[in-house]
């Protein structure tokens, strides 16, 4: 009873001393990371991750501070390892956008995912949903419209991806091409109101009060604004 009283003390106390080290690792890994110091940060998680190789924000990280390094295939081997290891890669994917932008480099989120879309075709179309998202957050029309395109491919009755291809086509001043989206949301969806106040601005904008005051009206009758009620009452023949 004794001895088995110490082997559990012991290994108490070696399960402890190991939890202490990989703290202390993980500090001194963040620090790095913190500081822009990218090749030790990069050596320090891997250490994490030989000890703990299902650990999806170490992951993350790791894959941030290779991409600063511009070691693509670092990338690349990182993602393929925490698939191996059956991290789900909504984790990482969203571990190495909250990275990347916490440390001032979005881009390097873009890159990962157009890395992830090259080394694993079957995850393109997934990717390609959230490029679309950061692209349309850094409002780069030509992208928001490829992509938007892409994605209504296989759901052509999307609202959500129309709404992005008529805003990527007003950022390219493409206005013809956008109504034509924010028409094709209101076939799907007559009542959506984002389309109706956008298209109906539009409308009255480049002189078509009439087609305008319709659509107007019945966003206003909806979800009444008092930038709708004043446009109402300018938007005359």
């Amino acid at each position: 009873m004794k001895l088995k009283f110490f082997i559990i003390t012991i290994a108490l106390a070696a399960a402890t001393a190991a939890a202490a080290d990989y703290g202390l690792t993980a500090r001194r890994a963040d620090r790095n990371f913190a500081f822009g110091e990218w090749a030790q940060a990069g050596a320090l998680y891997e250490l994490m991750l030989d000890e703990r190789p299902d650990s999806a924000g170490v992951y993350s990280r790791a894959i941030v501070a290779a991409s600063m390094l511009g070691d693509s295939a670092r990338c690349a081997s990182l993602l393929e390892r925490a698939m191996a290891h059956s991290v789900a890669l909504d984790s990482v994917v969203e571990g190495v956008r909250a990275a990347a932008y916490g440390a001032g480099h979005a881009s390097v989120y873009a890159d990962f995912l157009h890395l992830a879309r090259t080394r694993m075709p079957w995850l393109a179309r997934a990717m390609d949903a959230r490029l679309l998202d950061y692209y349309d957050s850094r409002s780069d029309g030509p992208e928001i419209v490829r992509l938007a395109e892409a994605m209504l491919a296989g759901l052509p009755g999307s609202t959500r991806y129309l709404a992005m291809l008529a805003r990527g086509h007003m950022l390219q001043g493409h206005e013809k091409e956008a109504e034509e989206a924010w028409r094709r949301i209101l076939d799907a969806d007559p009542g959506d109101i984002d389309a109706l106040r956008a298209l109906g601005c539009r409308l009255a904008a480049s002189g078509r009060p009439a087609e305008a005051r319709v659509l107007l009206e019945r966003a206003q009758a909806e979800d009444p604004t008092p930038y709708i009620e004043h446009l109402l009452e300018t938007c005359t023949e």
